[in-house]
This record gives C-alpha cells, sequence and structure tokens, in this order.
C-alpha cells in the first residue's frame, strides 16, 4: 500500500522494476523478482555463469484449453446437459418393483431428526451430570464429559452412516444409468 498522497503512477517517479531487490512500495524483494529471474541455480545452468539473457515467460494455454496456440475463444466449453429429472417423491413411495428411491430424498429430513434426537439426549445428558455433582462431583463431572463426548460421536457416526447409505445408492443409481445406456 502507498503512504497518502503518494501516487506511483506519476510521471518522474523513478522506477525499481529492473533492479532486483527493490520494490516501488519500498520493500525489499530478496528474490529479486523484478523483471529479471533471480541469478541463483546449479552450477552449469545456462544464465547463470554467462551473460544473462532477458527472461521470457512460457507460452500458456488460452482460458479453457479451447483452440491451439493462438486459436479458439477463451471461455469454457459447451454447457453440460441439465439432469434428468427422476420420479417424483409420492410416485418413488408408492413404487412396489423399487426403481426409484425415496432414501436420497428424505436424507437430508433424517439427518436433521438424528440431529435433534442427539442433542435432546445430550442436553438431558449434561442436566443430569449436573444434577450428580451435587451428590459426588467426581461422577457428575465425568457424566458431563460422557455426555459431550458422546453426543459428539453420535453426530459424527451419524453422518458418516448416512454418506456410506447415500454413496450405496449413487452407485446403484450410476449402474442403472451406464446399463440402459449400454442398452443391458
Amino acid at each position: 500500500m502507498n503512504p497518502p498522497g503518494e501516487n506511483p503512477y506519476e510521471p518522474g517517479r523513478p522506477d525499481y522494476s529492473g533492479q532486483p531487490g527493490q520494490d516501488p512500495s519500498g520493500y525489499s524483494n530478496p528474490a529479486g523478482y523484478g523483471g529479471q529471474p533471480p541469478q541463483s541455480g546449479y552450477p552449469g545452468q545456462p544464465g547463470v555463469s554467462g551473460p544473462q539473457q532477458g527472461w521470457q515467460q512460457p507460452p500458456q494455454p488460452p482460458y479453457g484449453g479451447a483452440g491451439g496456440p493462438g486459436g479458439g475463444a477463451p471461455g469454457p466449453g459447451p454447457a453440460a446437459p441439465p439432469p434428468a429429472a427422476g420420479p417424483g417423491f409420492f410416485a418413488a413411495l408408492f413404487d412396489f418393483q423399487f426403481r426409484g428411491f425415496v432414501t436420497t430424498q428424505l436424507i437430508t429430513v433424517l439427518f436433521i431428526l438424528w440431529l435433534v434426537l442427539i442433542g435432546i439426549f445430550t442436553l438431558s445428558g449434561v442436566v443430569s451430570s449436573f444434577s450428580l455433582m451435587a451428590v459426588s462431583p467426581l461422577t457428575g463431572l465425568l457424566t458431563l464429559l460422557g455426555a459431550l463426548v458422546g453426543g459428539a460421536v453420535g453426530v459424527l457416526l451419524t453422518r458418516v452412516g448416512l454418506e456410506v447409505l447415500i454413496v450405496l445408492f449413487r452407485i446403484s443409481e450410476d449402474l442403472t444409468a451406464i446399463r440402459s445406456r449400454n442398452g443391458m
């Protein structure tokens, strides 16, 4: 950042960009990136012991990888087609051949319900631990620790279990799509 009132673009300001170790902001640049590459390297490397030639940046492919050198318009490729819409919730619910899955549509609701239940049981354990601390402080403290750790482990195991379940359903959906594409 420049000091107030100082414009780095004003004419007559010295240009430090060609001197290694200097920066127009006043900070030192130990690597010497100001227009020339650093002067360090392995012996026998071109430009280290001999005269230094101008450093050139290697050519970069155009944005999105479209076209060859200098060809093609930059930008992402063609847009992907929208995903195919499956059967609705009630159609999948009453599908007696089990071609559509309801679980993939209910997984968020199931996760929220499990979190609420885990929260209720954890809160119950915390309240019980405080009432137990009046009788035996050490037992109450251990109960509090057990309730909090148990709640955290419950959330973790619920999440992992539901993720495994959704992965199994996605594998099944992908295999069904591969079979229908190959005509099996």
